[in-house]
């Protein structure tokens, strides 16, 4: 393990369409990082539409046998595997058009900054609940993901979500998640897109439980804020090839 960061990226293709999602991503990536490793973490992918639109240098591509883990997935393998001492763990349908300042971010030891987040709230309390019981040392977080502490009847805001889990982590502080928690027991617990769903309430609350070091809630805000809700890649699209750009991290949405 020798470069100080990189990218890890999770990847499902399911049509023509979703299979540009993550060689654009690519694309962009390498306009700003041209020597970067990046990490392609495919789940499941249907690969009679996976196609690589270039030989891609100092990409590494894993077949999950983990199938439906999705968001899961990037902390499964990165854990097994030190690709670099950090790493930004993101979706095929996000695309990075401006430089994000890893090195401050390792030089101020940030130990874990989603690139999302949310506010808590009570949905799926039961499946959360149900799949955060899979881990270690789980009682005061089990408390807080059921919101459990009140302040006149609004939840005392302890935790906040982790839009898409989503994040830059360091290696050494997921191996201390790892090492507490268990993450590793999700992979049999989570099997879903509801699952899923229910690992950014479960992630951001470990994150907030253990990493006390930073006063700011993500690296791009309130996703529910940042962007257009909804925004799909032919929006994406349509709005390049008019020169329109709606910010310099676009988040698309999909129905995979």
């Amino acid at each position: 393990m020798n470069a100080k960061y990189g990218v890890i990226m999770t990847r499902h293709v399911t049509s023509t369409e979703t299979n540009h999602y993550w060689n654009y991503s690519i694309k962009c990536l390498r306009r700003i990082y041209p020597n970067m490793k990046i990490v392609i973490i495919d789940d499941n992918s249907n690969y009679q539409f996976v196609k690589s639109y270039h030989e891609y240098a100092n990409v590494e591509i894993i077949q999950s046998e983990f199938k439906g883990r999705g968001e899961l997935l990037p902390y499964i393998y990165y854990i097994k595997q030190p690709f670099f001492e950090n790493a930004l763990i993101m979706h095929d349908s996000v695309f990075i058009h401006s430089h994000i300042q890893f090195e401050k971010l390792i030089v101020e030891r940030v130990k874990v900054m989603p690139l999302w987040f949310f506010y808590p709230d009570k949905e799926d309390m039961e499946n959360r609940l149900r799949i955060a019981s899979n881990l270690k040392n789980t009682h005061s977080v089990m408390s807080q993901l059921n919101l459990n502490d009140t302040v006149l009847g609004m939840p005392h805001l302890k935790w906040y979500g982790c839009f898409g889990v989503q994040c830059f982590i360091n290696r050494d502080f997921l191996l201390h998640l790892q090492n507490k928690y268990s993450i590793t027991n999700l992979i049999h617990s989570v099997h879903n897109r509801k699952d899923r769903q229910c690992l950014e309430r479960i992630f951001g609350c470990l994150f907030s439980e253990e990493y006390k070091g930073s006063n700011k809630k993500s690296l791009l805000g309130d996703i529910m804020k940042y962007q257009q809700y909804g925004y799909s890649y032919k929006q994406y699209v349509n709005d390049i090839k008019k020169g329109r750009l709606p910010k310099r991290i676009v988040k698309v949405w999909t129905g995979r």
